[in-house]
């Protein structure tokens, strides 16, 4: 009989456990646990893999298999929706590893937010600095539900009912928006694009700018990932 294997870290790897499992549960073998599993479809032999090798000889291997792929960063990209490459300076991770503001969960507990908290007031302090602004809001959910709260914030703040956004917007966007600005009487009106460059239509812009706008949306890079 072979020698049973007994893991340090997995219970039921122990004899003693792996009985008492089986027979909680009816079973003489682990065998009887695939019994409705086709003979035809059962392997009948080892599988065919290479023997174990060291952490650094499997990181050599993948690195010559990942090699032989073609990164974004070997050729031009044309994606849009949000799929396009962004740029995160260095600073940024290492500043997030920072104990003092770094913690894993989102600031609506406090007690076990502070490194969160802290890192949005230093945001929203810096903010301030640089613009000039009184004050500066962050922590958006994301960028659908930063757009509906911007829409209404122009709305609260001309007391006009209408709000402009390119026609090539990301479609889930422009729901939430409406979703955010139906409820107060708004109107989402659309703008069209020039079919050679993507880029906005400003002569359609300024046919439909009026009394009623109180914002004017654009995004940077386009849906569609032109600049």
């Amino acid at each position: 009989m072979a020698k049973s294997f007994t893991h340090p870290y997995i219970p039921n790897s122990i004899p003693k456990i792996k009985e008492e499992m089986m027979r909680r549960i009816g079973i003489q073998s682990i065998e009887e646990l695939y019994a409705d599993v086709p003979q035809r479809f059962k392997l009948k032999r080892r599988l065919d893999l290479p023997s174990p090798t060291s952490e650094q000889e499997v990181k050599r291997l993948v690195e010559t298999i990942l090699s032989k792929n073609k990164t974004f960063q070997d050729m031009p990209i044309f994606l849009g929706a949000g799929c396009w490459p962004h740029y995160v300076p260095a600073a940024v991770e290492t500043t997030i590893q920072r104990t003092e503001l770094f913690t894993s969960y989102t600031p609506y507990q406090p007690e076990v937010s502070q490194g969160m908290l802290q890192a949005l007031f230093e945001y929203q302090s810096m903010i301030c600095e640089i613009t000039a602004m009184e004050v500066a809001n962050c922590s958006m959910y994301d960028w659908a539900s930063a757009l509906g709260e911007a829409v209404r914030m122009t709305a609260r703040l001309t007391h006009r009912t209408e709000a402009l956004v390119p026609k090539i917007i990301h479609p889930e966007r422009k729901a939430t928006l409406k979703t955010y600005t139906e409820p107060i009487g708004m109107r989402i009106k659309s703008v069209g694009y020039e079919s050679e460059t993507g880029q906005l239509d400003v002569e359609d812009l300024k046919t439909k700018i009026s009394e009623k706008t109180a914002s004017v949306y654009v995004e940077n890079p386009a849906y569609l990932g032109f600049i």
